[in-house]
């Protein structure tokens, strides 16, 4: 015997809302969130339009942070042709995860991925940053609370640790990485910046 329409919209599927539109190449959303947007392709964005075709969507990035060649530089050229004259620009000016003081340290590295960026105002006080030579990266651990220790090389990388925070943050030779992956890595701390450098990258 058949399975009628309304069946089909009865029936229980335990799949995730994402297997669903996986295995359904004419699934749409009626509203799509994007975070990281700074990091997607062209190509990205041609699918995200495929999916959301009323343009529905709330864009979340920071072209400093980016460090994907083929992502955004600038987002009117990613926006315009995406929903023409119907988009709108917020600029987020309040920081509640970095203290001022690594906010402070960090603005360098971002001056040099662009000069007219005005870093946002954090709202809360915490550490000055530590700066230190040849140090164990573990002697910085917390009792208590998240920790990451961030390398050029990994393994967490600054592109590994984007869109993570941790209360303590040790971050390894940051001159050895680029302008856009030292204002990422120099953000994630909540409580405690450490800027660790080892005898091999002061070379």
């Amino acid at each position: 015997m058949g399975v009628g329409v309304a069946d089909r919209h009865t029936a229980p599927d335990h799949r995730v809302l994402a297997e669903r539109a996986a295995v359904d190449r004419e699934w749409t959303y009626g509203h799509v969130v994007v975070d990281e947007a700074q990091e997607l392709s062209e190509m990205d964005w041609r699918l995200l339009a495929r999916r959301s075709p009323n343009r529905s969507m709330t864009v979340v990035g920071d072209l400093a942070q980016r460090q994907s060649a083929a992502g955004a530089r600038d987002w009117r050229r990613v926006l315009d042709p995406l929903a023409h004259d119907r988009w709108q620009y917020r600029r987020l000016t309040v920081n509640y995860r970095t203290p001022a003081e690594v906010m402070a340290y960090a603005a360098a590295a971002l001056a040099e991925v662009d000069p007219t960026a005005v870093p946002p105002t954090s709202v809360r006080h915490g550490e000055p940053p530590l700066e230190t030579t040849g140090a164990d990266p573990e002697s910085f651990r917390p009792a208590t609370g998240t920790f990451a220790v961030i390398t050029p090389d990994g393994p967490m990388t600054p592109r590994a640790s984007k869109g993570l925070e941790f209360d303590v943050v040790v971050v390894v030779d940051p001159e050895r990485m680029t302008p856009a992956e030292r204002y990422v890595a120099l953000t994630r701390a909540t409580r405690r910046l450490v800027v660790l450098r080892t005898p091999t990258g002061t070379r």
